[in-house]
């Protein structure tokens, strides 16, 4: 067996949880997209829940990768903060596995939803607090309390996760929700 054919088998169970969600996917459904037998998943997973986790740890490894190569095309504190919310945002309004891992409230009965939650929380909040520092550092932000600052952040951008999922119409509603809610953070509401 390949990892191309491990790739594949993530690739395929990824669009299968994403259409029917982690409790009605079985191993069958996953086989049958992947074009595979039964065996060859259960030579690279012991169980859906496994398969699951690799899913969602793909989806985190691809986020990660499209957040570190926009705030790296920036040098300013203020725009890799607004690249980093917006391209957060963004992939939570469009869904997908790590979303649901993150926010499904079934799911976080499993042992490993509760690891990928943890340890994911605990790499936007070192995100974060790496760019205030910086921020700090230029003198684009006050002095603050970084990790403090970070888990104020990522608390707000979760709150908001909710009322984009459902109330948002549109991709650029979303977008223009989104950038007023960056606004806020930076600018507060006062005029």
């Amino acid at each position: 067996m390949s990892a191309n054919s491990k790739h594949q088998i993530i690739e395929a169970a990824g669009i299968i949880f994403e259409r029917y969600g982690f409790k009605k996917t079985t191993m069958d459904d996953i086989a049958f997209a992947a074009g595979k037998g039964k065996s060859s998943l259960y030579y690279y997973f012991k169980n859906k829940e496994e398969v699951f986790e690799a899913v969602v740890a793909h989806e985190a490894k691809q986020l990660i990768a499209e957040i570190n190569k926009a705030i790296n095309a920036t040098h300013s504190a203020v725009e890799k903060l607004r690249s980093y919310v917006n391209i957060r945002m963004k992939r939570f309004v469009q869904r997908g596995n790590l979303a649901t891992a993150l926010n499904d409230n079934f799911l976080a009965t499993f042992a490993f939803i509760e690891k990928i939650q943890n340890n994911y929380r605990d790499f936007e909040i070192e995100m974060i607090a790496g760019i205030i520092n910086e921020g700090i550092e230029k003198k684009e932000f006050k002095p603050v309390d970084a990790i403090f600052t970070a888990e104020a952040i990522l608390t707000c951008m979760i709150g908001f996760e909710v009322p984009l999922l459902t109330k948002m119409k549109t991709t650029e509603e979303s977008v223009t929700k989104i950038n007023n809610v960056i606004d806020m953070f930076f600018y507060g509401i006062c005029t």
